[in-house]
């Protein structure tokens, strides 16, 4: 009984649009792989602003010069420490990059958790559509159930032919296999919902006719925009730091030697290198092609965002007006065509066959208003993908 009970409120609580969508994004095993990849930045970082290592150089040896070939000389020859000193700032332009390079790519990983969203809002709708459309069969099984009895209590008092009566049957057989039909694909709907939440849902709630404020973004202001421009800065960045690279370099340091008189000498040392031969062009060469790539990159994907956010506004709003003009005019027509239609049928103003078509063009008109929803709900969807729902 307890099992019974329990089973049931899994069924009349169903999971939410926004506890999907907070399920999906904590379970998602491709966020959890994209942020751990945003904490490998913090090892890139610290590396690129560490000091450099000095440099040791030892050298030890004996000479053996006289008669009896016994060694002379002393163990330690020449110590010698060599500090490289980072010039022009390059530890600093270096941290820098490894900033606008994270900064990239945290605008990647927002633009694949708007995909993902977009998926699971999707997916929610869907089966929010499917429940939607169980319920409407429901409503046509228990109209065409009513009609199968009033024809079965006329048929007994002689006032219903044999015929009518078998119409009336196949009618609500027809209702109610429609209905098993829509259960089927709610629950295959639900399916598909698990999977994209990576939980198992066993219901949906809320309702197919409310709609978010989802506005249109600018398109600079998008995601996969903005982390193109940051890996342009970063290449900017590094191109600044070939820059200071091609410039000469200094290490500092001092030399302890042995010398001939029998005592240690020291003398400070400074050390440069000149880049006369090479000066990182093939680097700098490199990054700015690289540059003018993601320049180019950048003007085709705002091209293409541009003309998907203008289809995506158009189909949206011309959705909005025949979801308006159905709910306004024609489905309150079509149910006082039905409540006036079953009060003919029972007056035998109409046949049966007159009354079944007046209930079936309500249905489908039902049906059609849950589509357009589901279409609304898909182009929602895409909207989000694209970027415009945070």
């Amino acid at each position: 009984m307890i099992l019974a009970l329990l089973f049931l409120i899994s069924f009349g609580f169903g999971i939410t649009l926004e506890e999907a969508i907070n399920t999906a994004l904590e379970k998602n095993p491709q966020i959890k792989a994209l942020e751990r990849r945003i904490e490998a930045f913090k090892g890139r970082e610290i590396s690129s602003y560490a000091f450099p290592n000095p440099e040791v150089r030892i050298e030890s040896g004996f000479v053996t010069n006289d008669k009896d070939g016994e060694p002379k000389g002393r163990a330690l020859f020449l110590f010698e420490f060599m500090q490289p000193i980072p010039l022009w700032g390059v530890r600093d332009k270096a941290r820098k990059v490894v900033i606008k390079e994270k900064e990239a790519f945290e605008f990647m990983k927002e633009a694949e958790v708007r995909k993902i969203v977009g998926d699971v809002y999707e997916a929610f709708f869907e089966a929010l559509y499917r429940k939607e459309v169980v319920s409407i069969r429901e409503r046509e099984l228990q109209r065409a159930k009513a009609v199968r009895e009033f024809v079965e209590k006329t048929y007994r008092l002689g006032e219903t032919t044999p015929l009518e009566l078998l119409r009336s049957k196949r009618e609500e057989s027809i209702a109610r296999l429609n209905l098993e039909v829509a259960k089927a694909r709610y629950s295959a709907s639900l399916k598909r919902l698990s999977a994209v939440v990576s939980e198992n849902i066993e219901s949906v709630e809320g309702d197919i006719a409310s709609l978010l404020d989802i506005p249109f973004p600018q398109v600079e202001s998008l995601p996969q925009i903005v982390a193109l421009e940051r890996q342009k800065e970063a290449i900017l960045r590094r191109i600044f730091l070939e820059k200071s690279l091609a410039k000469p370099q200094a290490s500092a340091g001092f030399v302890v030697e042995d010398s001939e008189e029998g005592y240690y000498g020291m003398r400070l040392a400074l050390g440069f290198s000149f880049p006369i031969f090479y000066r990182r062009q093939g680097e700098i060469l490199e990054l700015q092609s690289l540059k003018e790539a993601i320049e180019e990159e950048v003007k085709a994907r705002k091209i293409a965002l541009e003309n998907n956010l203008l289809a995506l506004r158009v189909r949206i709003e011309t959705l909005k007006e025949e979801i308006k003009k159905l709910e306004k005019e024609v489905i309150p027509r079509a149910e006082e065509e039905l409540a006036l239609a079953e009060k003919s049928y029972k007056l035998r103003a109409i046949t049966l066959l007159e009354l079944s078509d007046v209930r079936r063009r309500y249905f489908d008109l039902l049906l059609e208003r849950s589509n357009l929803l589901l279409d609304l709900h898909r182009a929602y969807a895409d909207l989000i993908r694209l970027g415009g729902w945070k």
